[in-house]
This record gives structure tokens, sequence and C-alpha cells, in this order.
């Protein structure tokens, strides 16, 4: 580590009542975390100043950082930008969200003259902006969210997301990893997909992993194609180690998205050496290509099918290593964190 790092994270818990504060403190792996948990009150604004309050009480009591890292706007800025204002310490802000996108806007994501107004007083005073892909990068700015941008894509741990040598054969395995939010991942979709691949014939399995608001009504949905239990399967919530082993057995992940900015989902699989089939929304064409997968236009089902059916013939199967290695160079933890280093330097 090239740093020392302290994360600071404050959040409202509707299961405390309102007024209660638990502060907990931990060393993980080398890095300080600081949780604060307080009372969440049936006000919006009560609960706006207890967040103001709780972390600005927090960065009180903390070493003087060198710089703040910011990870997506609004609110989390407010104590980086107090920190610039009172003691001249420089932030940067890393955004991962898809708010800024174009659809996103239009639905009403990022609305609101004095949200609109803070964020770009934040943006203009950061040392600079990260983002995932050049797409959000693009979107952010023509919002006038001005400044010095430099994209920085999500980071995977390698040392779970890894290239692993099958050593049994069977019928070609598709995953789709998510949290079943499906006005976004559009999962019914491939539901709807698979089912006709399997009523062509065609040889495989489908394994839905997650949880999510939208998991009960996407469950019930696949019940009606009558494949769950012999070609279908729901694992439910993996995480960790359980989620890269089952990466790791796949012969290619399957993204449906409507929007997306770049799942990390995506960059776990290219680092397992699995392929991808994904729609062409957001920066995902940024990093999949003829080369790790197939990209088809959103909700176009028989595009879905006809990439598919391509997929399960093998044409990656000689490829995962040199998949695996474009995983490695673009998304580990090395490879972000010199990126990192060197925009800490700016």
């Amino acid at each position: 580590m090239f740093a020392d790092v302290t994360v600071l994270y404050v959040t409202a818990d509707a299961t405390l009542p309102s007024g209660k504060v638990i502060r907990d403190e931990s060393i993980q792996g080398g890095i300080r975390e600081v949780r604060i948990y307080f009372g969440k009150s049936s006000i919006g604004l009560v609960n706006a100043w207890r967040y103001l309050k709780h972390y600005l009480h927090a960065v009180k009591f903390l070493e003087a950082p060198d710089l703040v890292h910011v990870h997506v706007l609004s609110r989390t800025a407010i104590p980086a930008l107090w920190l610039k204002y009172t003691r001249n310490t420089p932030y940067l802000v890393t955004e991962h969200w898809s708010r800024y996108l174009p659809q996103n806007v239009a639905k009403g994501a990022y609305r609101g003259w004095l949200r609109k107004r803070f964020t770009k007083l934040v943006v203009k005073n950061a040392k600079c902006i990260t983002t995932v892909t050049k797409n959000l990068a693009n979107a952010m700015q023509s919002l006038g969210l001005k400044n010095k941008y430099v994209v920085t894509p999500n980071v995977a741990d390698c040392g779970l997301f890894h290239l692993e040598e099958k050593t049994t054969q069977k019928d070609f395995d598709f995953v789709h990893v998510s949290c079943f939010d499906e006005p976004a991942k559009n999962i019914k979709g491939i539901v709807d997909a698979f089912a006709e691949y399997v009523r062509l014939g065609l040889k495989g399995s489908l394994t839905i992993i997650g949880d999510g608001p939208d998991y009960k009504s996407v469950f019930s949905y696949a019940e009606a194609t009558k494949l769950i239990g012999s070609r279908i399967s729901f694992t439910g919530l993996m995480e960790g180690e359980q989620l890269a082993s089952r990466m790791r057995e796949a012969d290619a992940l399957v993204m449906f998205s409507n929007y997306e900015n770049l799942p990390c989902t995506i960059v776990e699989s290219l680092c397992c050496g699995v392929p991808v089939i994904s729609t062409d929304v957001g920066g995902i064409a940024e990093y999949v290509n003829k080369e790790n997968g197939i990209l088809i236009p959103p909700r176009n089902i028989t595009e879905l099918v006809n990439a598919m059916r391509n997929m399960a013939t093998g044409i990656y199967a000689s490829k995962k290593q040199e998949i695996a290695n474009y995983g490695s160079q673009h998304f580990s933890m090395e490879s972000i964190s010199q990126n990192f280093k060197q925009h800490y330097r700016l």
C-alpha cells in the first residue's frame, strides 16, 4: 500500500431510535474503517443535518489528511469541501453512478437547483474527477460539471477472480449476476431469451445469481418457463469466494441491461477469463470487444438468443487465458492503485 488510508462512512439507520448514535471502528488489511450510524428521523431535513453534523464531527477528530478521496457525489463531498475551505486539504472525486447518463437525467435522477449548484461547486474545486468510463465523464461534462477528468475503471480482487481450468466437461454454463433491479438489468429479458434458446434444442444452463428488490418478481416470471430445476437455477446472494468460485466455473456471463455504467460483474468475469455477452450501453464497449465478448443492442431478444447460440459453440474456449490477462492488466488492484497513485500526485 502506497498510502495510509482511513475510510469514513456515515449513514442513517432506521433500526436505531431517533437521536441514537453508534460508532464502530476497525482495521482490516491495514485500512482503518470508521463507521457511524445514527437514528433515522421521519423528517428528511433532520437526517440531512445529522448526516452533516456526524461527518464533520468525525473529520474533526481524525488525523489531518493529506488528501480526501470522495466516492459518489454529492453529499459525501460535504466534509471534503469543508476541509478544503478550512484546512486547504485537496480532494479528488471518483464517480461510479449512472445518475448522470442521459436516460437517467431524463427520468429526473439529477434534478433540483440546490443539488446541481452544489455538485458543480464540488466538481469545480476538486483536484480531479475520476470516472469508471469515458462515457460517464462525457455525460457529466455535458451537464456543466467541468474539471480535469481521468478514466479509472472498477477494480477486481484477482486473488479471488482469476482463471481456473475446468476439470470436467458439461453443457454450456451461462451465468448472470446482478442486484435484481429489473428496470435497469432486464433479467426477465434474459429468461425469455434462454427459454427461446432451449426451445431451439440447444444445450446449456442458466444460473441467476444475486438478490434485490425484484427477486420475487423475476423468480415468478421464470417459473412460467417450467425450466427452473432443470435448466434455470437461482442461487440467491453470493459474495466473496463463493461468488468468485461460481464465476470461475462459468462459460459466459450474460448481461442484458437497459442502461449501465461499467458493472463490477463484467470486470470480475473478464478477470476469471470468462467471456461476456452484454448490451452495448453506457461505457461497456470501452472494455468489452470482439476479443473477449459479444455486444448486442438493448431490448433485442433475437440478438441475445443469437449471441448465446454463437457463444455456446465455444468461440472463446481457446482465449480464456488471453481474456484473464486482459482483465488483470486493466482491473487488478495493482493496476488501479498505480493509476490512483498518479492522480494523488497531480
